[in-house]
């Protein structure tokens, strides 16, 4: 079965056609995946809705536990040597 392709996202809000995510950075496994873009949309969520600097940082929190969901890399993971993608 063929890898679907992935890519990241311009500034713009467009996906970068040039710059594909190669497979070999992606180091999160799919469930771990889906946990970390729910929970860290939920966070972000509710971090807004609350406001204030504790918000903000639940909000900052919960967009990197997102960003990592979406794009299957960890940065804390690729330090350590971990892949659970595998």
């Amino acid at each position: 079965m063929a890898e679907v392709m992935q890519y990241p996202m311009t500034h713009q809000g467009l996906r970068d056609l040039d710059h594909p995510i190669k497979p070999s950075n992606i180091n999160v496994s799919q469930n771990e995946r889906i946990a970390s873009t729910l929970g860290g949309a939920l966070l972000a969520g509710f971090g807004l809705a609350n406001g204030g600097v504790m918000g903000l940082l639940l909000a900052a929190t919960g967009g990197a536990l997102a960003y990592r969901g979406v794009t299957g890399h960890c940065s804390a993971y690729a330090a350590a040597g971990i892949n659970t993608a595998r």
